[in-house]
């Protein structure tokens, strides 16, 4: 038991030596390493690092030099000072604009001094009437009958456009040509050809099916 300790403790002591060797090694390589501008290579800020970590005394900080405040810059006479600039509000006068706050304060004060006058008008009913009939003149042009026809025109053609395709524009690499889509001067127009439900049943007649079933009760077959 006793040569196991032993055994153990030489283990240990040999790898804390391989450690210690191995950190000096870094140590000493980084030592011609850049300092980046700090003045301090990679291995002393390392060791430094190092030190500061495992040390348990206080670091020892470099005491701040404080310096006292200049006193302040006064005039060599103080009876003579310069006088306040005027407002420049008040300097433009009425160039410069008015914000809302102004004019609703100015506007509120104007229809309180004529609150007994029957023939004051408030130039704020004006405004609300003429926004409700801009926002009921908007409700109809977006919404009316003149514009809903268009709106469902512009639809079945977005529709058509985008599951049959356009003959003037190509959207995908995978259509054909625009060039291709142009119909040859004999070709026949605004033919839709037979329907597939017509052709089924021609085949059924062609293949000898075409006996009587409940399915003929059924118009369009």
């Amino acid at each position: 038991m006793t040569i196991v300790k032993l055994s153990m403790s030489n283990v240990g002591r040999r790898l804390g030596a391989v450690v210690v060797a191995g950190t000096a090694l870094f140590v000493a390589g980084c030592q011609s390493g850049p300092t980046y501008g700090t003045g301090v290579s990679a291995g002393e800020q390392l060791s430094n690092d190092l030190q500061s970590m495992f040390s348990l005394r206080p670091q020892e900080k470099e005491a701040i030099a404080y310096q006292p405040r200049p006193a302040l810059v006064k005039p060599a006479n103080t009876q003579n000072l310069p006088a306040p600039q005027d407002s420049v509000v008040e300097t433009a006068g009425a160039q410069w604009p008015e914000s809302p706050e102004q004019r609703r304060q100015r506007l509120r004060d104007e229809a309180t001094a004529n609150q007994d006058n029957p023939n004051y008008r408030s130039p704020i009913v004006p405004d609300v009437a003429r926004a409700q009939a801009t926002r009921s003149q908007r409700f109809e042009d977006q919404f009316g009958p003149s514009n809903s026809k268009a709106r469902s025109e512009e639809f079945r053609r977005r529709l058509a456009a985008q599951q049959q395709g356009t003959p003037n524009q190509r959207r995908y690499l995978s259509e054909p040509p625009i060039d291709y889509r142009q119909a040859a001067a004999t070709a026949p127009q605004d033919d839709l050809g037979e329907t597939e439900a017509a052709k089924e049943r021609r085949r059924k007649k062609e293949a000898g099916g075409g006996g009587w079933s409940l399915g003929n009760l059924i118009p369009g077959r």
